[in-house]
Order: structure tokens, then C-alpha cells, then sequence
């Protein structure tokens, strides 16, 4: 039996399909794994409407044509990519093919119109008895989770049971040695110096590779634009936190980093990290003592961030954090968003985060633009909470995205707002908002050297009255030049030219890797 998974993500983490490609290894079926990272990575590309090159999807192909079964994981902006793929593969294997991640498992039928089969929910041991199950000639009849056709019709099956212990799972499947990745054109073998370079993000950068993982699943929360919102809807009273061990997954960060030393960074990509104290001491304890690389985590709320536990994780090793502040005004956070939290939780979160930035990375702050129930006023009280905040920090602007089955997608379908799921869900472009003055600026609160009292002035009654779009824009822009010729003066009288270089691979995108990774896959 020889399953190929197929990931058509940016990252080539994809932490869920190297746990199923595990799982079934375990079980002693062959898997090889295949990467499509996007050509042009990083922030430079604006939405998620691409091509990938017919000689590339010939090389998946030529990969894939031995395959019993073809599995492909998807979230909602990579519907279009998954299609590409599965019409290519089609031509050349009579494999089935199936469609598993948050968006099939949201909208199973319409994805049925593509693949053969879908994954309904988690699917590690769903795809495991699916492999098994075809190995043995029975098919793909009565496995929950996995929707199928029969004689034209859609066949059903039930939501199996969310797994509590997350421990019986194997870590993720990082055996170089049957994995493949897109790298300019051609489909390589995944070497460590490739898997390194990857693992830096944005990828046309010097960024330090980092290994994600996660911790939990789930959230305490389901706010209605997110996919936890969606997925507690299916699971009902099943939807928690559900959490590995400390044990387990700090044995899993010691292993990837004795097993890839050029690994710099730990990146944890939990919904929600660590609300519980006995465990954060636990997990700090721990991970100081074995793992002890500089920590990333992603899934900071405000309510539950304490002076205790950011003390307890920063000795540890934490270095950079991302907190959802989605919106200042608390009216919006709950009236539109059902989100837990308030103004002051934000603003005292926000403080203990500066304690301790000689000891981190400028903490980054999240923020929701171009939501259409919100007022401008509400809008202005968030700017007033940025402008009250000290620096150093850094925001992460997201335009409003209405993605199936949440709350806020049948809502803005009802009020007529959302018409078009195609162009105005699966191909926007989520971190490109709408061009506004007031989301002008938010763009330069994005700029850590805009004077305070610019923005003191463009926030004022009279400045937005005029309503100068442009402005806001043209500013961040002169700004944006100021500080890049005063780095380069900097980089200049210290003498170091390979800034410089190093500017233009960010800027345009040159990609180098060894030349001894270059054997192509055929």
C-alpha cells in the first residue's frame, strides 16, 4: 500500500499531514510526502489565485503514479491550488483521491465535486482505517469521517469521536527521505539544508529557521470569524482543549533538535496557549531544561496572559509573542465578534508584554480591518489603544475574511455582503485591506518611528472629516524611505555590506540554497 500526501500550503510545516503521513508509517504503510510551497514566497505576492507550472504538475504526477491512494490537506484559500492538482492527477492515476483539512471538513459536498472521498473532522485514525481497509480490497464503505459517492449519491458517513488522548499520536513525520518540494520549477528530494531554509519564514530572507509544532487542539473560544466557531458547531459539546502532555511534546522538541542542529527557533502554533498555570510552570520547568531554544508562541489571549506566567515562560525561553487584539472597542469584541475580553484585560496584557521586551522581540499585536458592523468610532478607539502603546512593537493587519461555516459567513450572506465565495473568500488576499484613511492609519502605526504627534494630528476630528485617503498612505511611504536610506547610512559607516544583499533578497525574492541539495526528482 503507498499513499502520497500532497500539501499546498506556503509552509511545508503542515504539522497535521506530517502527523497522518506518521500514523500510517507506523502502521507500516508506505507514505511519501510532497511539498508545493508557492515560487514567490514571503509578502510580496497579493492573494491566493496562482498557477502552478504545467511542468510542475507533471513532476507531482510522475511522484504520485505508483500511489494506492492520494490524500491533499486544504484550507479555504487553497481550494483553487487542491483543484489544480487533483484535475492534473487525474490524467495519470486511477488512485483515489482524497481531500482532508478545515475547509472539506466545512464543506464536505462541495469538495465532493473534486475528490473521491472526504475527511469530515481529524483524520488520523479515519485515514489509517481507510488505507487499511483498501489494502485489504473492502473500500471505502462505513468509515466515519470519510464521505464518499456512491451510484452518483453522497454517502454520509458519522463524525467520529474527537480523540482526548493526544499522546497515542506519533510526532510529525520529518524522514527526509520520502519527502519532495517545489524549489524553483522542479520537484526536489527534501534535503536538511532545503527543510532549513523553509523553515525560515519569509523564505526569501536571513530569517533563523524555526520548527513548528503544536501543543493543543481546539480553543476555549469560538469567535465567529474563526474556524474553531465552525468546527464546535460540528462537534457540539465534544469542542475543548484538548492538550498533549508536557512530557510528550517537549520529548518531541528534543528529538528535532538533536536530530536537525541548524535549527534556531521553537515555534508553538497553538489557537490558545497555556491558560492553565500548574501546567505553564510545568511546560517552563521542562522546556528550560531540555529544549531551552528561543520560543515563538502564537496563541496568546489577553485574558488569560499574567505577570506569573510571562515571567515563568520568558526565563524559559520566550522571545516572541502574538496576541489577538482583534478590535479595542469592547463593544465590537462581543457584539460582533462573541469574543471574550475587554478593553482593560488588552491594556494590562499589553503592559506585561513590556516588562519583558529587553528580554524578547518586539511582542506582535493582531488586528481585524475592514469589519463591516463596526463603527468608526469603534474603529478610532482601537487606533487610541495602538497610540497608547508603548513601543517597541509590531501589528499584524488582517482584513475581515468570511470564511464558511461561521457565524459572521451566514451573517454577511444574510445582509448581502458576502456574494461570492470564490472571489470574496477563497481568493482574497486576507493581509490587503480595503483602502481607507482610517486603515491608512493603522498601515503606520505599523512604523515604529512615526512621531507620536503626527498621528495625535491625523486622528483628529478636523483630519478625518477630509477623509484624504491618499495621506496616510503617502506618508507611510515617505517614512518607509526615510528609514530605509537611514539603514543603509548605518550599514555603510559600520562597514556592513552584506546588509545590503541581504535587503535586496527580501525585497525581491532571490533564493540560494547548496549546491549539493540540487539532485532533481524524476
Amino acid at each position: 500500500m503507498q499513499v502520497t500526501l500532497i500539501s499546498v500550503y506556503e509552509s511545508i510545516v503542515a504539522s497535521g499531514l506530517r502527523t497522518l503521513s506518521a500514523v500510517l508509517k507506523r502502521a507500516g504503510i508506505q507514505t511519501r510526502m510532497i511539498f508545493l510551497p508557492r515560487e514567490t514566497e514571503g509578502f510580496r505576492w497579493e492573494g491566493f489565485r496562482y498557477a502552478f507550472a504545467g511542468s510542475v504538475l507533471g513532476e507531482v504526477a510522475t511522484l504520485a503514479k505508483d500511489s494506492d491512494l492520494i490524500g491533499i490537506s486544504l484550507m479555504s484559500n487553497y481550494f483553487n491550488n487542491a483543484c489544480q492538482v487533483t484535475q492534473h492527477l487525474r490524467r495519470f492515476t486511477r488512485a483515489p483521491i482524497v481531500w482532508g483539512g478545515i475547509h472539506p471538513t466545512i464543506r464536505p459536498e462541495e469538495c465532493l465535486k473534486h475528490a473521491d472521498i472526504v475527511c469530515v473532522g481529524e483524520g488520523e485514525d479515519a485515514l489509517l482505517e481507510l488505507a487499511q481497509q483498501m489494502s485489504a480490497g473492502k473500500g471505502v464503505a462505513d468509515i466515519g469521517n470519510m464521505w464518499h459517492k456512491r451510484n452518483g449519491e453522497i454517502v454520509r458517513t458519522p463524525v467520529r469521536p474527537l480523540p482526548n488522548d493526544l499522546d497515542r499520536f506519533p510526532y510529525p513525520d520529518y524522514d527526509l527521505d520520502t519527502q519532495f518540494v517545489l524549489f524553483k520549477g522542479e520537484m526536489l528530494p527534501l534535503s536538511e539544508n532545503l527543510l532549513l531554509y523553509y523553515l525560515a519564514f519569509p523564505y526569501n530572507s536571513d530569517s533563523a529557521p524555526a520548527y513548528g509544532t503544536i501543543m493543543s487542539r481546539g480553543c476555549l473560544y469560538a469567535c465567529t470569524y474563526c474556524c474553531n466557531n465552525a468546527l464546535q458547531r460540528i462537534y457540539e459539546k465534544q469542542w475543548r482543549i484538548r492538550r498533549r502532555s508536557v512530557a510528550n511534546i517537549v520529548d518531541e522538541l528534543t528529538q528535532i533538535k538533536a536530530r536537525f542542529p541548524g535549527i534556531e527557533w521553537i515555534r508553538l502554533d497553538d489557537d490558545f496557549f497555556l491558560d492553565d498555570l500548574p501546567m505553564v510552570r510545568e511546560f517552563a520547568a521542562a522546556y528550560k531544561q531540555a529544549v531551552h531554544l528561543p520560543l515563538e508562541s502564537l496563541g496568546f489571549h489577553p485574558g488569560a496572559v499574567t505577570d506569573e506566567k510571562i515571567g515563568l515562560l520568558v526565563d524559559a525561553g520566550l522571545r516572541r509573542v502574538h496576541m489577538g487584539i482583534q478590535a479595542g472597542s469592547t463593544q465590537a469584541l462581543h457584539r460582533v465578534y462573541k469574543r471574550p475580553g475587554s478593553f482593560e484585560q488588552t491594556k494590562r496584557a499589553i503592559q506585561i508584554f513590556h516588562k519583558y521586551t529587553d528580554r524578547m522581540t518586539p511582542p506582535v499585536y493582531e488586528l481585524i480591518l475592514d469589519n463591516p458592523w463596526e463603527s468608526e468610532e469603534e474603529k478610532v478607539q482601537t487606533l487610541r489603544l495602538i497610540l497608547d502603546t508603548p513601543q517597541p512593537y509590531m501589528l499584524s493587519l488582517f482584513s475581515l475574511t468570511f470564511y464558511p461555516g461561521t457565524e459572521l459567513h451566514e451573517r454577511a450572506q444574510a445582509e448581502g455582503i458576502l456574494q461570492d465565495d470564490q472571489s470574496q473568500v477563497y481568493g482574497k488576499f486576507y493581509l490587503k485591506e480595503q483602502p481607507t484613511y482610517i486603515n491608512g492609519l493603522f498601515r503606520l502605526f505599523q512604523f515604529e518611528f512615526t512621531p507620536h504627534w503626527l498621528m495625535v494630528w491625523l486622528l483628529t476630528d478636523k483630519m478625518r472629516r477630509l477623509n484624504w485617503v491618499w495621506l496616510p498612505y503617502l506618508i507611510r511611504r515617505v517614512l518607509w524611505l526615510i528609514g530605509l536610506t537611514g539603514a543603509g547610512w548605518r550599514a555603510i559607516r559600520r562597514r556592513d555590506w552584506s546588509a545590503f544583499g541581504r535587503a535586496w533578497r527580501a525585497r525581491h525574492g532571490n533564493r540560494t540554497i547548496p549546491m549539493a541539495t540540487m539532485s532533481i526528482a524524476r
